[in-house]
């Protein structure tokens, strides 16, 4: 799938046409929060701890669209909030002098939120339930902010994608968390990248590797669904594993400045050092992403301790290369002016600006649907994680239109996030076993 100019700087122009409008301060968005976790939250911390963009990813979605509206001269009132565990939800309210009782809980918590008096939607719960909770925010005529990534397998990237045409039908806003996409950093390059600066790209590298991730133990009171929600990165069910949540930031690039989405993934994947007993995802990833015409990207995601960490997104051209949000180098040795006016009223902490986009896409009446690119974004690590998990070659087309393929609803779960919702007895994956792919 392909990505036009204006689908790159919709961001920029929806924030530099803002200002005509921006000056009313007594504009005030009602805003409903679904997920109180560090993703959520702001004074909670970060879920991975990380630094992005300058901020720690844990600020919150309810703290960075606040700071996003004071940017722009407006307000977002926090009018309810909902947690599977209601506690978080009553915290939130509380912190934000909203009344309890507009706090909610449990896996249905959600579709109060929906129905209370609000203008948009901030879906902060973990990736499996994404998909059934914009459906629900988009039939209620909510504008959305949905974390990434926007599921965790075939069948709910085609919920999603279905959700976001129903979206563009009622020109309502879908934000994603692909922040990148706002920061200067990226919107300077993404133009003379585009514009043939590295000539065309022949090959790139992704990197998303870190330490282990945080682990809650089982409470004597947790249900399998509490479990499970409370350590949701640690289930493939649950998370889509590393690629498909963490690695998507840095494959997002990769898509957006080649301009496509690769057709087809090979991949491998293994369990060496997680604690036996905790969750049955991979501790590291390999993909190989085939982009066609000759272009693959190799991506690579790891969680232990005590390796080396690289992170990033590298495309090498013919005439150049590029290290997406550093530098732009030509073999040549000429320099390679950015693009300025990108960036003009701008800064670099995406965490705030994918806000700032949003909020003024609504006040101008230019609702901004990102829905499609985080979705295909999302595809691409489905696929890598389907094509490392089960040892063979998945194609776009096997996860989204060959209804025929093996791969189309990847694999059966023990449960979706509507079992979440019908129950507390959800079934609980065998833990400390990651499925091994191929034959013995």
């Amino acid at each position: 799938m392909e990505f036009s100019r204006r689908q790159f700087m919709v961001g920029a122009g929806a924030l530099a046409a803002a200002p005509a409008v921006l000056g009313d301060a007594k504009k005030v968005f009602k805003v409903g929060l679904v997920g109180c976790g560090g993703r959520g939250c702001q004074w909670r911390g970060g879920v991975c701890g990380q630094m992005v963009d300058g901020a720690w990813r844990g600020g919150g979605a309810i703290h960075d669209i606040s700071q996003a509206a004071r940017r722009l001269g407006c307000r977002v009132q926090l009018v309810a909030a909902a947690d599977f565990d209601r506690q978080r939800a009553v915290d939130v309210c509380r912190r934000y002098g909203v009344d309890e009782k507009m706090a909610f809980g449990g896996a249905n918590g959600y579709k109060d939120v929906v129905a209370a008096d609000c203008d948009i939607v901030l879906l902060c719960t973990p990736p499996l339930f994404r998909a059934r909770q914009a459906a629900a925010c988009v039939a209620a005529g909510r504008h959305i902010f949905a974390e990434k990534p926007v599921a965790t397998d075939p069948r709910g990237l085609r919920a999603f994608l279905k959700t976001v045409a129903d979206a563009k039908a009622k020109n309502l806003s879908i934000l994603s968390g692909t922040l990148h996409r706002h920061s200067n950093r990226f919107l300077r390059q993404i133009g003379p990248v585009r514009a043939g600066a590295i000539g065309r790209i022949v090959a790139g590298r992704v990197y998303r590797c870190h330490g282990a991730m945080w682990v809650h133990p089982r409470r004597p009171t947790d249900t399998n669904a509490s479990y499970l929600a409370n350590n949701w990165y640690h289930f493939w069910e649950m998370s889509g594993d590393q690629i498909t949540e963490q690695a998507i930031h840095e494959i997002d690039l990769a898509n957006w400045f080649i301009g496509r989405t690769p057709v087809s993934a090979l991949g491998m994947g293994a369990r060496w050092r997680r604690p036996a007993g905790i969750g049955n995802i991979y501790d590291e990833l390999a993909i190989d992403y085939d982009y066609g015409e000759g272009l693959h990207v190799a991506a690579w995601g790891r969680h232990v301790n005590g390796c080396a960490n690289p992170l990033g997104t590298r495309l090498v051209g013919s005439e150049g290369e590029i290290s997406v949000g550093g530098r732009i180098r030509r073999f040549d040795g000429r320099p390679v002016a950015e693009d300025a006016a990108a960036a003009a009223g701008r800064d670099d902490n995406g965490l705030v600006m994918e806000h700032a986009d949003f909020l003024s896409g609504l006040l101008t009446g230019h609702p901004v649907n990102e829905g499609e690119q985080v979705a295909m974004s999302t595809a691409t690590c489905v696929m890598g994680t389907l094509a490392a998990y089960s040892g063979r070659q998945v194609k776009m087309a096997d996860i989204l239109t060959n209804g025929k393929s093996e791969f189309y609803d990847g694999w059966n779960a023990a449960f979706t996030a509507q079992t979440f919702e019908e129950t507390d007895d959800v079934p609980l994956p065998r833990e400390g076993f990651g499925i091994v792919p191929g034959k013995a």
